[in-house]
């Protein structure tokens, strides 16, 4: 009872495995975005992890059913040979007494008159009579033991028999369900490795899509405060000498690309060792090209890229962008400006341009700063939203 209540539960966990497998693999929708492939992808996985533990679970079903045979084959075996067994000593307690009959028949057999005859008192009488009588109940009862002993060995049989049956068509169903659960868990890893792929390439496409809108808006950035410079150069360059003869005392400028030289520190932290040190450094990159997200001496800057490295030239470190740079520098009127403080441009202060920008102020009402045109000097323009001062 036992082995057939076993071969029952396997039935039904077969039955429910295939429910599952008949559910079918999803497709890949298209035009989705990175974020929703991925979790499109999480979920394929643990698809693919439960399928897995039903290839497993119906392995071990299918390995206990192989064994369970094996062990019925081996017991129908062991009976056959029993039953053959008792054919045989059958057979000889048939031939005994068989040959019995046949020698009392031969002789005349054991009649009563003769046992009278030839008994000497009543005692010979009872004796001989309760013998022959005992042998052939003895012979009989041999007979009929190993007809009862045989008749329950082939009842064992039949039993043993139909459970091999059962047996073999669990084993048939449990084998055809791994192969097709098998099938599933390959067709679930085929399309996990395509979504997979399918991932890696959405999240290449946009980082790709992602560095060309900054590349554009560099490109545009640049382009407007070049037009916007060349608009109010000449309108600046009036005020700036002006400018230039009342207010600077404590550097020297001239139009030659050479970087000032400054003489005294004024306010702040920085010493004129360091203010020199910076604005050598900067006229040192004149002429290399702008490069959107780069700080590469003699390669490529872009704007804060370009005073980031300057100043690291004097041992101040910078942040790499125009509006955080702006956050860690105090505020300077345009009066006190010194070779060296920075000019920002920030957010909405100068209505021709967008984003924000940095440059370096290297006296005389001018600016150095990584444009879109490359390293270059030019008159400070309109549109500043502060003067800071590290």
């Amino acid at each position: 009872m036992h082995h057939f209540r076993s071969i029952a539960r396997s039935a039904v966990t077969c039955a429910l495995a295939g429910a599952l497998v008949l559910q079918g693999t999803p497709t890949i929708a298209l035009g989705l975005t990175s974020a929703e492939l991925q979790q499109q992808l999480n979920t394929a996985r643990a698809e693919l992890d439960s399928i897995g533990s039903q290839v497993m679970a119906a392995g071990e079903e299918l390995y206990e059913t192989q064994f369970e045979l094996e062990q019925t084959e081996g017991q129908i075996t062991e009976v056959e040979g029993k039953i053959d067994q008792k054919k045989v000593e059958l057979q000889e307690a048939q031939q005994i007494l068989s040959d019995r009959v046949a020698s009392n028949y031969k002789s005349g057999g054991v009649g009563l008159a003769s046992i009278l005859l030839q008994a000497e008192n009543l005692e010979d009488i009872v004796s001989s009579i309760y013998y022959a009588s005992k042998v052939y109940e003895s012979d009989a009862e041999a007979i009929n033991n190993v007809k009862t002993i045989r008749a329950s060995l082939e009842e064992d049989q039949n039993a043993l028999e139909e459970y091999k049956s059962a047996q073999e068509d669990l084993l048939t169903q449990q084998t055809e369900q791994m192969e097709a659960l098998e099938a599933k868990e390959a067709e679930q890893k085929a399309y996990v490795d395509n979504l997979n792929a399918e991932v890696a390439a959405k999240l290449e496409e946009e980082r790709q899509a992602e560095i060309e809108r900054q590349r554009r808006e560099a490109e545009e950035a640049a382009r407007l405060a070049a037009e916007a410079a060349k608009q109010q150069e000449q309108q600046v360059s009036n005020e700036t000498t002006e400018t230039t003869t009342t207010t600077d005392t404590s550097y020297s400028y001239t139009e030659t690309p050479s970087a000032p030289t400054v003489t005294s520190s004024g306010s702040g932290s920085l010493t004129a060792a360091q203010r020199n040190t910076i604005l050598a450094a900067a006229y040192s990159q004149i002429g290399v090209p702008y490069s959107f997200g780069a700080c590469n001496p003699g390669s490529g800057f872009d704007c804060s890229g370009f005073t980031m490295w300057c100043y690291s030239q004097a041992g101040v470190s910078l942040p790499h962008s125009a509006a955080s740079q702006s956050y860690v520098t105090s505020d300077v009127a345009y009066s006190d400006l010194q070779p060296g403080d920075l000019v920002f441009w920030i957010g909405t202060g100068d209505p021709t341009l967008t984003g924000n920008h940095v440059a370096m102020y290297i006296g005389g009402g001018n600016i150095i700063h990584a444009v879109w045109s490359g390293v270059t000097t030019q008159a400070l323009y309109s549109g500043v939203t502060k003067y800071g001062r590290v």
